[in-house]
């Protein structure tokens, strides 16, 4: 099956590629120019740019380079270049071409090609490579890290009756280093053809690939105080092919188009398999311990999704006119499922009841939006979207085995798979009145209704209204003011019916839970919500620009609940221009942005320590960021006085981010955790000073560096936790300077 897919996508790779060709070589032989239009041709305008140069940076530094691919010490080759034609604006030609590539010499290469003619045709091909260096500096014992067996070398040795990570006599011995990146592959083809003065086609192709390694957390033991864990490098090997080709049509009055999408997902690594670490746990089966027990879990399946779409516009006067998108689409998923457990010990009398999952998702979609001036002042707008999810997955009972560590449960225990579905919908509309010239006002309503399967929640609705001032009628300045509140109702929050779904009828009582029912998901459940945005400009001479932003969010919930309580998100932004002449300016800004919430919860082992207010808790989170900038540039300095051209430039950034987690509990002594902070200064320096009046040298002088603290990484080695083994990589922590200088050439 696979195979089958590559080769149709290879095909309609290389098609996607002739396809145009096949189309130019057909004008060149049935359209030959006479002697008049060739000579036009050479009017034609071509543009051409190379920089070639070198990178330097100063010091090794994984995460730096996280996106860009400069890691290490060293130099890089610097290499983009620019190739454009263009017709002249008296030529009479509409064709134009560009080439472009940027980095060629780092794994952040991208390189794009684009053809239009607006009579004909167009075309464009954009390849990109993205690095995402995550790690240099973890370390696991795990022999064939990022592969999808992973065992221990043979000189592990665990203490006699011990279960957690303390037992590890061998591990300082057998840790080896350990790097986690990505690496990911992108390739975007669009191509489209005018079939008449009305009549277009048009095709997209997506390939997408991503290799290298992921985190992924590895468990035996499925409930209470049983399960260990050890984080591993899984593999990483995606392939993503995506297509889609539309029929449009467009007239004056009239627009519509339909066409269809798929998508394939293929992962070369199907599931991940690792030898167990951890001596014998009590509540595990007596096999279950090392070095004779592995523990196995499936990776993202195979899948695939097809999609029908259409949309329409009509102009129904000069006033007035409707919009519509309409959509069908199924996702499928058939992959083979796994044995319940990959230790032959352990005792399996039910397989798995389905041979695959047999996955199927039905997709609808329908959007409409409606725009009219009601009155020369008075405009409307009226938006409807609608989005159904049927999950159409069979059910089927699964008696389990939890994280590979026990029996086979019996039938009746066993858990039923729940197909999530949904269906939403959203209506508004909004009013927006002309009181004069550059001033509106805006009002309206907006209305959300979901429906949920399987859920705490099957129907919630939520009702806001808006409103807005904007004035821009003042010469030097302008201001516009948003207001949003909203209210988020649910019909009742049972929190035991995904867990009473999961098993057989009769097996769950209507009064059991897991979690406390006073427990509320914050996405579930009644929620209050205001919003403010206020925006000012004001340029009291040519000279001068003075700019403040102000942003309040603030969500409150239900009270006497556990959960998210509160949340509030404020935010101010200060920014100045100053251009004394033509070619000086002068910016900055200044953000302040804090982030607050305050959650509760309560800690039980039973239903009696559950309703007990000494054990109940809290938790205030609150962010802060600083964030300052100051850019100054300077264009064609000395070209009035007949200098040599050339352009200086400098930019400094500092952002500081706070972090602090205040738990409190009703009778137990507790401090606030660790402050997390990260303190990150830029700084870049850069001149282009013109050589000839076709060639220019570039020199650029960057600085970055990142300051962070994380309880969460630093002092936290792969053995600080009893039950998990970690990778003991460490905060984000760098000090680089990366110069630049290149050669430019325009021809």
């Amino acid at each position: 099956m696979k195979s089958r897919k590559k080769l149709l996508f290879r095909f309609l790779f290389l098609a996607l590629l002739i396809l145009p060709l096949m189309s130019w070589g057909q004008e060149t032989a049935e359209e030959e120019p006479d002697s008049d239009e060739k000579k036009t041709n050479k009017s034609s305008v071509v543009e051409n740019e190379v920089s070639v140069g070198l990178y330097y940076l100063d010091h090794d530094s994984y995460r730096y380079g996280k996106y860009t691919g400069l890691v290490d010490e060293g130099f890089y080759a610097l290499a983009d270049f620019r190739i454009e034609q263009r017709p002249a604006w008296d030529s009479g030609d509409t064709r134009r071409w560009k080439v472009q590539g940027w980095r060629l010499g780092l794994d952040s290469r991208r390189l794009v090609y684009n053809y239009n003619d607006p009579v004909k045709q167009s075309f464009s091909a954009d390849y990109r490579e993205i690095p995402n260096y995550r790690f240099d500096d973890g370390q696991s014992p795990y022999l064939n890290a990022g592969e999808n067996t992973q065992t221990l070398p043979s000189s592990w040795e665990v203490a006699p009756g011990s279960s957690n990570t303390s037992g590890f006599l061998t591990l300082q011995e057998n840790l080896l280093n350990l790097k986690v990146k990505t690496k990911r592959r992108w390739l975007d083809m669009d191509y489209t053809i005018k079939l008449s003065p009305h009549w277009n086609f048009a095709v997209n192709y997506d390939y997408i690939s991503k290799k290298g390694e992921r985190t992924i957390g590895s468990i035996f033991g499925y409930t209470g105080g049983n399960p260990r864990a050890v984080i591993l490098a899984a593999p990483v090997d995606y392939m993503t092919n995506n297509v889609e080709a539309m029929f449009n049509y467009a007239t004056s009055r009239a627009q519509f188009g339909f066409g269809v999408y798929a998508s394939f997902f293929n992962n070369d690594e199907t599931s991940l398999t690792w030898q167990n670490a951890y001596g014998h746990q009590s509540q595990w089966a007596p096999s279950v311990e090392y070095p004779g027990s592995q523990g196995r879990l499936a990776l993202e399946p195979d899948n695939s999704y097809w999609q029908v779409k259409a949309y329409g516009a009509w102009n129904f006067t000069r006033t007035t006119r409707l919009t519509a998108n309409a959509s069908y689409g199924q996702m499928k998923q058939n992959d083979a499922l796994l044995p319940y457990t990959v230790n032959p010990d352990l005792l399996v009398e039910i397989p798995v009841p389905l041979a695959s999952l047999d996955g199927k998702v039905n997709t609808s979609m329908f959007s409409a939006r409606l725009t009219s001036r009601l009155a020369r002042p008075l405009n409307l707008a009226v938006n409807y979207t609608y989005n159904d999810r049927n999950n159409k997955t069979p059910r089927a009972v699964y008696p389990y085995i939890g994280g590979d560590s026990q029996d086979q449960r019996p039938y009746e225990e066993g858990r039923i798979n729940l197909p999530y579905s949904y269906t939403k919908q959203r209506a508004d509309a909004i009013l927006t009145y002309r009181l004069g010239a550059g001033t509106r006002l805006k009002g309206g309503v907006e209305y959300y209704d979901t429906h949920r399967d399987y859920s705490e929640v099957s129907d919630a609705e939520e009702w806001a209204w808006v409103a807005g001032i904007k004035f821009g009628g003042f010469q030097t300045a302008a201001f516009n003011f948003d207001y949003r509140d909203s209210s988020r109702d649910v019909d009742s929050y049972i929190g035991n019916i995904p867990l009473i779904d999961s098993h057989l009828p009769g097996v769950i009582h209507e009064d059991e839970w897991e979690n406390s029912p006073l427990l509320r998901k914050y996405y579930l459940t009644d929620r209050d919500r205001q919003e403010f945005r206020f925006r000012a400009d004001v340029f009291p001479v040519p000279e001068w620009n003075f700019g403040l932003a102000l942003v309040y969010f603030k969500d409150d919930y239900a009270d006497g609940y556990y959960g998210l309580n509160r949340a509030k998100i404020t935010s101010g932004t200060i920014d100045v221009g100053w251009y004394p002449i033509e070619n000086i300016s002068v910016t900055g800004f200044y953000t302040k942005e804090k982030y607050d919430a305050d959650q509760s919860g309560v800690s039980f082992r039973n239903a009696a320590g559950e309703s007990d207010p000494d054990n109940q808790w809290w938790a205030s989170t609150t962010d802060k960021v600083d964030t300052w900038n100051l850019a100054l540039n300077f264009t064609d300095i000395g070209a009035d006085r007949g200098w040599k051209k050339f352009d200086l430039g400098f930019d400094y950034t500092l952002s500081n981010t706070r972090g602090v987690i205040d738990v409190t509990a009703a009778t137990a002594t507790t401090a606030p955790l660790p402050r997390l902070t990260d303190r990150w200064r830029s700084f870049s320096a850069w001149a282009r000073i013109a050589v000839s009046s076709h060639s220019s040298l570039r020199f650029v002088v960057e600085g970055t560096q990142l300051n962070s603290a994380n309880f969460a990484l630093d002092n936290v080695e792969t053995d600080t936790l009893a039950n998990v083994l970690l990778l003991g990589e460490s905060a984000a922590n760098y000090d680089i300077l990366l110069i630049t200088g290149s050669w430019i050439y325009q021809f």
